[in-house]
Parts: C-alpha cells; sequence; structure tokens
C-alpha cells in the first residue's frame, strides 16, 4: 500500500508555497495601488472643477493640480485643464478621465475653503477620500449671510463705486437702487440656472432705463453712462478679459481664447441692453456721457472706496476675518492708482496697483497668521480697478458715436478712473493719442488690460520669492534685571 503521507497535493514543495505567497502579495499590493491611483484620480479631477469654479486661471489650476500629483509621488499624470473642464491621464490604472466644470460660481467663502483643501494636499497631508468628499460638499456650503445682507450688499457696492468715480448725488443714489434690483435679480436665479443668463440683458435694459429716465428729469443733456455700469460691475466681465489675457500670454491659447471671445460676447449682450434702456427712455445716444455733469469733492472717493469694499464682502460673502486686509488692499490700490495717474498715466497706474495689491495679497496669504487666499483678497481690489465697466462704456460709446466725456473738465480735476486723462501732467499720455473718440477710448480699454495683466504678472514673480524666503525664527524670552522677580 502506499503511505498517505506521499500522496500528491499532501505536502506542497517550500519553494511553491513561497512562490504562492509572494504571487498573493503581489497581487494585494497591486490593488492597493490601484485603490491609492483612483483616490488621487477622484480627488485631482474634483480639486480642478472647483478651481475652476471659484474662478482660478487655467495656468494656476494647472499648477496645483501637478504639484499634488508630485506630492503623492505620481510624476507621471498626465494633467490637462481647459476653462470648463480637466482631464487626468492615468498609466497607472491605465485609462483617461474627464470631468467637466460644474454649473455652480462658488462664492469667495467657498472658494477658501477650496485653497486651504489644495494647501494641505500640495503638503501631502491630506486623506485623498476624505478630501474629494469635502470638496464635493463645498457648493452645498450654506453662504454667511442671509440672503437679504448679501442683496444689501450689491446696493453697498453699487454705491460705492459710483462715489469712487464721484458721480452726483442722484447718481450714488440711483446706482444703490439700481444695485438692490440687481442683487434680487442674482439671488432669484441662484436656484434657478435655467434663467441664469437672462439677468445680464434684462438688468442693463431695465437700470439704463431707470438711470435715463431719471437723468432726462434733471438735466437733458447729461446722461451718464458710468452710472448705469455702477450696479453692472458684478455681471462685466473685467476679471475673465483679463485672465484670458494673462493665459494668451502663458501659452494657453484654447482656454484664453474661449474667455476672451465669452467676455466680448457679455460686454455686448450689456451693450445691447444699455442701447434698449436708452430707447425705452427715449433718451438720444448722442447725449450719452461718461460721468454726470456735478462731481463730488475728491476726498470722496476714499470713502466710496471702503464703502465698495464692505458692499463686496456682504454681497459675495468673504470669509472671515477677510474684511479689514481687503478695505486695506482697496484704499492702497486706489491711493497707488490716484498718484500715479495724476505723475504719469491712468493705464499704467491700473497696472502698477494691480501689481502692489496682487502682490500684498500673496505675501498676507503666505506670512499672515490666517492664510487667507490671495485670490480672494484681490478679487474687489480688482473689480474696483475697473478694466471691464471702461469697455462697457467705450463699446457704447463706439456703437452711438457719442461724444467721450471721460476725461476731466475742471481744471485742477484729478483722473479716477482707468482711461482717464491727467491734464495736470506734462508726460504723454495714452489719451493724448492722436485718434477719433471711439478708437480712442477703445485703445485705451485694451491697453488697461495688458497693464493690469502685466501686473498680475510681475506680482506672481515676487511672490514666489517671497515664498522662497525662510521663516522668520521667534525671539528667545529676554529676562531684564530687576523685572518678573
Amino acid at each position: 500500500m502506499t503511505d498517505p503521507s506521499d500522496a500528491p497535493g499532501q505536502h506542497p514543495d517550500p519553494a511553491s508555497a513561497e512562490a504562492h505567497s509572494t504571487g498573493s502579495g503581489s497581487a494585494e499590493s497591486s490593488a492597493d495601488e490601484r485603490s491609492q491611483a483612483v483616490a488621487l484620480e477622484d480627488f485631482i479631477l474634483e480639486l480642478g472643477r472647483a478651481q475652476l469654479a471659484a474662478g482660478y486661471p487655467v495656468d494656476d489650476v494647472t499648477t496645483t493640480l501637478n504639484a499634488v500629483a508630485r506630492a503623492y509621488d505620481r510624476t507621471d499624470f498626465g494633467i490637462f485643464v481647459l476653462p470648463n473642464a480637466v482631464m487626468v491621464d492615468d498609466p497607472v490604472v491605465g485609462r483617461a478621465r474627464v470631468i467637466p466644470e460644474g454649473n455652480e460660481t462658488l462664492r469667495l467663502d467657498q472658494a477658501a475653503d477650496v485653497h486651504e483643501i489644495a494647501v494641505q494636499a500640495r503638503r501631502g497631508q491630506l486623506d485623498l477620500v476624505k478630501g474629494t468628499r469635502e470638496l464635493e460638499e463645498i457648493p452645498d456650503k450654506p453662504p454667511r449671510f442671509p440672503p437679504w445682507l448679501s442683496i444689501l450688499g450689491y446696493a453697498l457696492a453699487s454705491a460705492g463705486f459710483a462715489l469712487v468715480f464721484r458721480v452726483s448725488i442722484w447718481g450714488v443714489g440711483m446706482a444703490a437702487v439700481c444695485g438692490l434690483f440687481v442683487g434680487v435679480l442674482l439671488a432669484y436665479t441662484r436656484s434657478r440656472p435655467n434663467l441664469a443668463p437672462l439677468v445680464p440683458p434684462v438688468a442693463a435694459t431695465l437700470c439704463s432705463f431707470a438711470v435715463f429716465s431719471f437723468a432726462s428729469l434733471l438735466d437733458q443733456d447729461v446722461q451718464p453712462l458710468r452710472v448705469v455700469a455702477a450696479p453692472l460691475i458684478t455681471l462685466i466681465p473685467g476679471a475673465a478679459l483679463t485672465r484670458a489675457t494673462q493665459e494668451l500670454a502663458s501659452g494657453h491659447v484654447i482656454s484664453g481664447a474661449s474667455r476672451l471671445v465669452a467676455s466680448i460676447v457679455q460686454i455686448l449682450i450689456l451693450t445691447f441692453g444699455v442701447l434698449v434702456g436708452s430707447l425705452l427712455a427715449r433718451v438720444s445716444p448722442d447725449n450719452f456721457a461718461d460721468l454726470t455733469d456735478q462731481r463730488l469733492p475728491l476726498w470722496v472717493a476714499w470713502i466710496g472706496a471702503a464703502v465698495y469694499a464692505l458692499g463686496q464682502a456682504l454681497a459675495f460673502n468673504e470669509p472671515r476675518g477677510a474684511l479689514v486686509p481687503v478695505v486695506v488692499l482697496l484704499l492702497i490700490a486706489f491711493s497707488v492708482q490716484q498718484v500715479v495717474s495724476w505723475m504719469l498715466d491712468a493705464v499704467i497706474a491700473a497696472g502698477i496697483a494691480a501689481a502692489i495689491a496682487l502682490f500684498l495679497a500673496i505675501v498676507i496669504q503666505d506670512r499672515g497668521k490666517r492664510q487667507m487666499p490671495a485670490f480672494v483678497l484681490f478679487s474687489p481690489v480688482f473689480w474696483l480697478l475697473v478694466p471691464g465697466s471702461l469697455g462697457l462704456v467705450a463699446l457704447t460709446e463706439a456703437i452711438t458715436g457719442s461724444p467721450d466725456d471721460s476725461l476731466p473738465k475742471a481744471e485742477g480735476d484729478v483722473p479716477v478712473s482707468v482711461g482717464a486723462g491727467a491734464e495736470s501732467s506734462s508726460v504723454p499720455t495714452f489719451t493724448d493719442l492722436n485718434l477719433d473718440s471711439e478708437a480712442s477710448v477703445a485703445l485705451i480699454f485694451g491697453a488697461s488690460i495688458i497693464a493690469i495683466t502685466i501686473g498680475m504678472q510681475i506680482a506672481s514673480i515676487a511672490g514666489r520669492l517671497v515664498r522662497k524666503l525662510p521663516d522668520l525664527p521667534d525671539l528667545p524670552d529676554v529676562k531684564l534685571p530687576g523685572i518678573g522677580r
């Protein structure tokens, strides 16, 4: 008889057992690696979509996502970002994925949450599954302020914007009322995305009708476009125009061109609404003017900047602790813009003011205790530089053929807007160009966009140098003789 101990399979070969164990461990390791790769895919796609919804330029989103991939030892990731989509090619999983940008636009407090998650991920200190879940929950986060207070913020921001340009008292009041109306429209359509495309033409039409109708009762010869632009400031794509120029300059042709076309179309829609409102008010386009006939004193502009900052904080739900830095940055940027406009040129002033404000925002982000994101701090400052509103005024004047009344007429009047010439300066300026009024204003508009873009690029380079500087060590406690005994 055969010994049962010699039966096949009863005592497997030790080498075979070791090979089986190694294969099992390798399979488990491969499964873990694949699971980690999928988690990183999900997080990068969701982070990219959140940053696009927050308004980050494509170049910044691409840089952040690649830094996150490196932090988790995945330098082989292929990451491609467009204004409305994020694509990831993962050789480990063996697939490419595309996630489109959502329809939601994040508030500034939500953008701050996205920034905080991105900072942790760039350091490799974040659980990816938890981070993805937090990013998915951000659009549903309740606003910091109730809706009625945010609507009031739009009114304050519009009034502050009008004060910055020192329009008359009635112009400030009309801007506040129209801003309140725009705030109601935006609040109503926020949960109704199908109606959102109607907000720009409806708001432009009704605001221009109200302003021109009221202005006709006071002075039929002056129809101030700047008062119409004040409540529309949040709908004017000035930031998108600058990002488009920035992306084109950095080689992102597809994203830059698409943003540029979308921005131009938005300004055309707003211009059409302004013209329709003027026709309903029975106002001739020949009477369009940039500013009101009677203007407030110069010191009012600095009060307007503070009111504008408060309105922006309420309307866009600035995160806690951001109001004071935003007000300070606004006042600094506005003061720099006024001084440089008076000494050199308003277009150059816009670029210098943008560079200083963004650099200070980066310093606050990297060196401040709360680490407020520079993007959130700089956004209200950017809107105050008004490249978008100047474009609306320029395009309206170009279509209607109305005269350019944006230059200050009173002796010693200091310009307070991009595109306003500094009459008291002997230095040649953009507004000294020997062109007709429409071409001159349009050229100044384009030049201001480029100047702000260059200023932002310089500030970004200087900000990288700040990030590389070592943190200052804590000073040791020094006990003086005779004290503390």
